[in-house]
């Protein structure tokens, strides 16, 4: 049953039967409810909306169009109707997805940025340095640029991600939604087939952005600070935030993935992109941390991977971070030279 909204009238029709089950059960005097049947009948029809947020942006989409729009903003439903999601227009469901991704992506981006910097780059320890090894030499400016500029990008992102939500709510990719479809060993091998993919793509997308004829249009803005911070995550131009973005939405039109495990991927990527972005790093073998990403943008040419080093290493632009500032004094091996 791919069809979300076969998939929603599904969870009425099962709650409807779960209601006229509860009224026989009155009628012979031995049904256990506590509340009057109208008022169950009334939270019978809102639990559907509720489990449509565990089906992703769709999933939240209808809630949104349902119940905050139609009841508490137009005024035209109330509780116990029926949710009949064809009779929204293309151009509001679009709005309301990107609105949601837009809410959600600045939710994400205006907690975890500014707690990963407190933590990182403000917070000192007894020798008065912060964890990131920030001087802050690039000006008292740039963190409030890399807002600024995060702020309206992130607007234009969604607005062109849209779109690939909208196939999603369409039925067109290839999510499921039961488990038994393809089993739980299929499921648990699905996060790491979507990133390898989406790794292998991004390599050679964020490689292309780099040639000269489109890295100056494109790329270059979120090159502008070499000593990057939490607030740099977003800090793109749309064109080339959307591009590396591709292959997380391109993924699920050549590979099934359960409902589930696609909206927690996407909450994932960007909780790494933060990540990537916040110069403290782990030694994780073949793991492209952020030490590897603090390299690429202070050599500009090297690490260009997003999750795993195994690109740059075949593609020749892998550099081993813990052998260059501000990692190098770190390295064992360096100081045994020494």
């Amino acid at each position: 049953m791919n069809d979300p909204r076969a998939r929603v009238f599904s969870c009425h029709r099962s709650y409807e039967r779960a209601v006229r089950g509860d009224d026989a059960r009155e009628e012979r005097g031995t049904s256990r409810a506590r509340v009057p049947l109208d008022s169950r009948r009334g939270l019978m029809s809102e639990i559907p909306i509720v489990i449509g947020l565990l089906y992703g942006f769709d999933g939240s989409a209808h809630w949104i169009n349902h119940v905050l729009i139609d009841r508490y903003v137009l005024g035209v439903s109330k509780p116990g109707d029926a949710y009949d999601p064809s009779k929204y227009s293309l151009t509001r469901k679009y709005a309301v997805l990107w609105a949601f991704l837009t809410v959600f992506t600045y939710a994400l981006y205006f907690t975890l940025c500014p707690l990963s910097y407190y933590l990182s780059f403000q917070r000192r320890d007894k020798d008065g340095k912060n964890k990131a090894k920030f001087t802050g030499r690039e000006g008292k400016d740039q963190v409030r640029n890399e807002i600024y500029t995060s702020v309206w990008s992130i607007a234009v992102m969604t607005a062109m991600t849209a779109p690939f939500e909208l196939m999603v709510e369409a039925g067109w990719t290839k999510l499921y939604w039961d488990v038994k479809d393809y089993g739980w060993l299929y499921l648990c091998v699905t996060p790491f087939l979507f990133l390898i993919f989406s790794d292998t793509c991004i390599y050679w997308i964020h490689r292309g952005l780099h040639h000269r004829s489109v890295y100056a249009p494109i790329h270059k803005l979120h090159h502008k600070y070499k000593d990057t911070t939490p607030f740099s995550a977003y800090a793109f131009h749309p064109l080339d935030g959307w591009l590396q973005g591709c292959p997380y939405h391109i993924f699920i039109f050549l590979f099934p993935m359960h409902h589930l495990s696609y909206f927690i991927a996407l909450g994932i990527v960007g909780l790494w992109t933060i990540n990537i972005h916040d110069r403290v790093s782990m030694k994780i073998p073949y793991v492209n941390c952020a030490a590897h990403h603090t390299i690429h943008h202070t050599m500009f040419n090297y690490n260009y991977g997003q999750y795993f080093t195994f690109w740059d290493k075949i593609g020749g632009s892998y550099r081993n971070p813990h052998m260059y500032p501000p990692y190098a004094a770190e390295n064992p091996s360096l100081k045994k030279a020494e």
